[in-house]
């Protein structure tokens, strides 16, 4: 078995051949050394090398379309899968520096921020075009008056709207608070496909709920949202 400081010592071309091999052995459930994938990614990343980054979507590109193809909010992004491909590449790209690439112990860890980097490509498009459907909207009932909602559905429908996600967020406590809020009512997923999209965030679906029904009740109760959104004027 190679030491690190040998295939440091191999060609780009031999390391990516060897990539390429052991990710088709991944693909098939069989034994494989990720050691050589891991090279890849330290030659792209600490020596900014551009064509090892080349080989890296070379041989993941078929990988990241299936994450993205089965992401849940796809089919509301509006775009084709192949533009989020290129969006989570590229995220990647940007946000790894050579520092930051010491956070990585392993290939596996720098796969689980790729799939990250393509759920987020794909819901800032969706937050981007849910907020110009809201502006859309907003125009066409100018001057209408709306009725008077519970707190909770007047606040979440308009959940697209940055001022209020601003203050909706802002009394979110954490991050799985805000993910569930957000699947929830912006990208209308159900607890059990927030549990599913997010493995290990949650202990199960009824935890999804559970969080769901307690920010909820928070936010009944909170008499500054409540006067900021008219409900108690």
């Amino acid at each position: 078995m190679p030491r690190q400081a040998d295939l440091q010592r191999l060609t780009l071309a031999g390391i990516a051949h060897r990539c390429r091999h052991e990710t088709e052995l991944f693909l098939q459930r069989q034994g494989y050394d990720p050691r050589y994938c891991f090279e890849l990614f330290r030659r792209a990343i600490i020596d900014r090398s551009q064509r090892a980054w080349e080989c890296i979507y070379g041989v993941y590109r078929p990988l990241v379309t299936g994450w993205v193809e089965r992401h849940s909010a796809l089919a509301a992004s509006g775009e084709e899968a192949q533009y989020f491909v290129n969006r989570a590449f590229e995220k990647m790209w940007a946000a790894l520096t050579p520092a930051k690439f010491q956070r990585f112990p392993d290939l596996k860890s720098l796969l689980r921020y790729l799939q990250m980097c393509v759920h987020s490509a794909i819901l800032d498009q969706v937050r981007s075009a849910e907020r110009s459907r809201v502006d859309a909207r907003a125009e066409d009932v100018a001057g209408q008056s709306a009725p008077q909602l519970a707190v909770e559905n007047q606040a979440l429908a308009r959940l697209h709207g940055e001022e209020l996600w601003n203050e909706i967020s802002a009394r979110l406590r954490d991050e799985r608070e805000r993910r569930v809020v957000y699947c929830s009512f912006v990208l209308a997923l159900k607890p059990r496909e927030i549990c599913t999209q997010f493995p290990g965030a949650f202990d199960d679906v009824r935890e999804v709920y559970r969080i769901k029904e307690n920010v909820l009740a928070r936010l009944r109760r909170d008499a500054e949202l409540r006067r900021s959104l008219g409900y108690d004027a």
